[in-house]
């Protein structure tokens, strides 16, 4: 009995969560053309290389902002934030 209670609330929690517009979390899709990367603002640091692994080195706003390369759609950051000058 204490179970089906447990389910019924959960999936009242649920329910409202949905109707109250509550959305699930969701990683940010890797951008279609991986070899351009992203427009690089007037403050980024210097780009640190033009490829890395056989991947060219683009720009990201992901993180407040890194150089990085696309690899398997996942972004290997080369660079930390140049604002908070670290993670």
């Amino acid at each position: 009995m204490t179970l089906i209670k447990t389910a019924l609330a959960a999936v009242g929690a649920l329910a409202v969560g949905l109707a109250i517009g509550i959305a699930p979390a969701s990683a940010e899709p890797p951008p279609t053309d991986q070899n351009v990367g992203e427009q690089v603002p007037d403050w980024a640091p210097a780009k640190p290389a033009e490829v890395w692994a056989g991947r060219p080195v683009v720009w990201t706003h992901m993180w407040g902002g890194r150089w990085g390369v696309w690899i398997n759609d996942n972004f290997i950051t080369l660079s930390s934030n140049p604002v908070t000058n670290g993670g």
